[in-house]
């Protein structure tokens, strides 16, 4: 079954009445709903915004680019 539930002070609260008895388990998987202007990165430049800027006093003859691997995974 699929249920919109609601999250709030650290608990999931559907937002209907559930078919189940009292303390019977269930198996939750969780798939956040978010608006699309959230989601929408289609070119991945929101994401890349994050780093622009994150390698400033860096030498200047360090050639960052093209050793990317040697700066991200120290």
């Amino acid at each position: 079954m699929t249920v919109k539930a609601i999250y709030e002070d650290g608990v999931l609260k559907p937002k209907s009445p559930l078919p189940l008895r009292e303390h019977e388990e269930v198996e939750i998987e969780i798939k956040a709903i978010r608006p699309a202007e959230e989601d929408d990165d289609p070119t991945g430049w929101k994401t890349a915004e994050k780093f622009i800027g994150m390698w400033k006093g860096a030498p200047p003859d360090e050639p960052i680019g093209a050793e990317h691997d040697k700066h991200l995974y120290k």
